[in-house]
């Protein structure tokens, strides 16, 4: 399970290429551009490898992996309560180990925080959650490459489209370790304590291409300990969204489908998935 929340979060990671994320997949009469983003950045990240605005300035219509505008809702806030929360008459306390939860305990007193706070959330939410506030203090929160996206797109008057609902993406991760609760915390804590070298990695990685590193790092130990997750995460999710990609080839318009990079990667991900199919596919400068 090494590195799976880091993983989750900044949503996932991309596949071999020398100079940029994005790609052009072509038919005889269309084509669109599959670009690899990381959800979480920080501003000093910017600005983005060329290749996004290039495709960008060519697209009439954007594709997200989900609704942006729905997940800024107080309606999706409710569904992170709905789905994220434990049933009423069970509690964190009750799902960890006494050695796991003692760890968890000494984490949150020495970040002035009680396990009070969490006791309600579903070990997924918890990871999360802890994870999320550690990117916060290394500068990284609302800089992702999606969410610029979405803000240019819709400020330039672009077709937004979403491959998934709000709630579809938000059931994909409240399943996330179930029956492995104690290996999901025990591990975030571990990434915790070198977060901001592996955040590091990650991102340059990501902007050079180097797949070696970042299978190594990220996505095979994905593969091997937490199967369940990377088939519900990742190629599951890849399978939805096939078809509606293959149909885009049909239109007239240019599409940008902008997907967490790992979505690209290996034998189960869009890029094989769409060669298969007899795409031409084009790794952009």
């Amino acid at each position: 399970m090494k590195r799976l929340i880091l993983f989750i979060f900044c949503l996932y990671l991309p596949i071999s290429w020398a100079q940029s994320p994005v790609w052009k997949i072509e038919t005889d009469n269309s084509s669109l551009y599959l670009a690899g983003t990381i959800h979480v950045l920080r501003a000093s990240d910017y600005p983005l490898p060329p290749a996004f605005e290039q495709a960008y300035a060519q697209s009439e219509l954007l594709a997200f992996e989900t609704d942006i505008m729905a997940s800024q809702s107080p309606e999706f806030s409710r569904q992170v309560m709905r789905l994220m929360m434990l049933p009423v008459d069970t509690s964190l306390q009750q799902l960890l180990e006494p050695n796991t939860l003692e760890r968890l305990q000494n984490y949150l007193n020495a970040n002035q925080m009680s396990l009070d706070q969490f006791a309600r959330m579903k070990p997924a939410m918890v990871a999360i959650t802890l994870v999320l506030q550690e990117l916060i203090k290394l500068g990284a929160g609302t800089h992702g490459v999606d969410q610029f996206y979405f803000v240019k797109a819709m400020g330039d008057g672009k077709k937004i489209h979403a491959l998934e609902t709000s709630q579809q993406q938000l059931e994909f991760l409240s399943r996330m370790g179930e029956g492995q609760e104690n290996l999901l915390i025990e591990q975030t804590l571990d990434d915790i304590q070198q977060l901001q070298q592996l955040f590091n990695d990650m991102v340059s990685s990501w902007r050079k291409g180097d797949r070696k590193q970042l299978k190594t790092l990220f996505v095979d130990p994905m593969r091997q300990d937490f199967a369940p997750i990377y088939q519900q995460l990742l190629v599951q999710r890849n399978h939805n969204w096939l078809p509606q990609i293959i149909s885009m080839l049909t239109t007239p318009d240019t599409e940008l489908v902008l997907v967490g990079s790992a979505h690209l990667l290996g034998p189960d991900g869009l890029l094989q998935l769409l060669q298969q199919q007899g795409y031409r596919i084009t790794q952009l400068d």
